[in-house]
């Protein structure tokens, strides 16, 4: 038999609706609880863990005093089924004709805390003036969630990473923002501008996901002979403001987020003889949504939304940023 008609001959011999009790008992790790989950009887539920402990030769869930626990098998199912229903759920959802004031369909969209402050807004606006009964879920972009973003985008639709970080996926350029200074608006110590001996003996609040990453400003700003003497760390750019103010430390953040934090009051932008490279952001997707009306018609609004965010930023700020 040929390799392509070897997974059908399997497929054949499985109820696929078994999929759908398999992601409900691996995620609920509970007879009783899965079949309330997907509404069926218990016996029901209990018949097709058997079939399906018969077709891979696997207990999947072992018994633990009370309760279960998923088998090595079952473990690595997990991601698996996962992505399975969340595929199956994208072909029920295709409609023929597009109709976005329509569509209840749920967007996921893996965002940092930075581009989630500055962009999320404008690209609610955007996504739900045309598709008001859609939800926008924003997840939050972790180093994990990098090392992996091509399994992830299996059952997200798009995210926002700088150049760098994710390769081998489609992608189109959203903005170039660039690194800025910043200070406590009360810091006597710093006027508008800073030198690179004020950089190296100033306390440092820093973030950064990848350490190790020549992407990172912190690794660029060593490169250029400054040592940060860095007194804290966060993973998170939104909590700069609770760092910053009050102290005599300074922080590089992306330009258009510093421009938040300066209008809120607390903090200052200083000019600094560092250069450092810009800050690319691009939108990434999984090429097998690529024929997707509605996936289309998300990246177009995203990047539509995300670009006139920049453009208002550029004209009432003078941030410099440039698409």
């Amino acid at each position: 038999m040929s390799p392509i008609g070897q997974p059908r001959s399997r497929r054949a011999k499985l109820d696929l609706n078994l999929i759908v009790a398999l992601e409900a008992l691996l995620r609920e790790r509970s007879v009783s609880r899965a079949a309330t989950e997907v509404g069926l009887s218990q016996p029901a539920m209990s018949a097709a863990l058997a079939r399906l402990r018969r077709y891979f030769g696997d207990p999947l869930l072992a018994r633990v005093g009370n309760g279960y626990q998923l088998t090595p098998l079952a473990q690595r199912l997990v991601e698996r089924t996962t992505v399975a229903i969340s595929a199956v759920d994208r072909v029920l959802e295709t409609v023929p004709k597009l109709d976005m004031e329509k569509t209840t369909r749920e967007f996921t969209m893996i965002v940092s805390g930075y581009v989630l402050a500055t962009m999320g807004r404008a690209i609610s606006d955007h996504l739900l003036a045309q598709a008001p009964r859609a939800t926008i879920n924003f997840v939050d972009l972790r180093p994990e969630l990098v090392d992996r973003m091509s399994d992830r985008l299996r059952t997200a639709d798009l995210a926002i990473v700088p150049r760098g970080f994710v390769t081998d996926l489609p992608s189109v350029d959203l903005y170039t923002d660039h690194w800025v200074c910043l200070v406590a608006e009360e810091n006597s110590d710093i006027d508008d501008t800073i030198t690179l001996e004020q950089l190296g003996r100033s306390p440092w609040a820093v973030f950064q996901t990848d350490p190790q990453s020549p992407n990172t400003p912190l690794h660029q700003v060593k490169a250029q002979g400054v040592e940060p003497r860095v007194q804290v760390i966060g993973d998170n750019y939104l909590a700069l403001p609770y760092l910053l103010t009050g102290t005599l430390r300074v922080a590089l953040a992306p330009n258009l987020l510093a421009q938040n934090f300066v209008r809120a009051g607390g903090m200052r932008i200083v000019s600094t003889p560092l250069t450092l490279a810009p800050l690319r952001q691009a939108l990434w997707w999984h090429p097998m949504y690529n024929s997707d009306p509605e996936f289309l018609w998300l990246r177009t609004t995203v990047v539509e939304a995300a670009r006139s965010t920049v453009d208002a930023y550029a004209s009432g700020e003078k941030s410099g940023v440039t698409e």
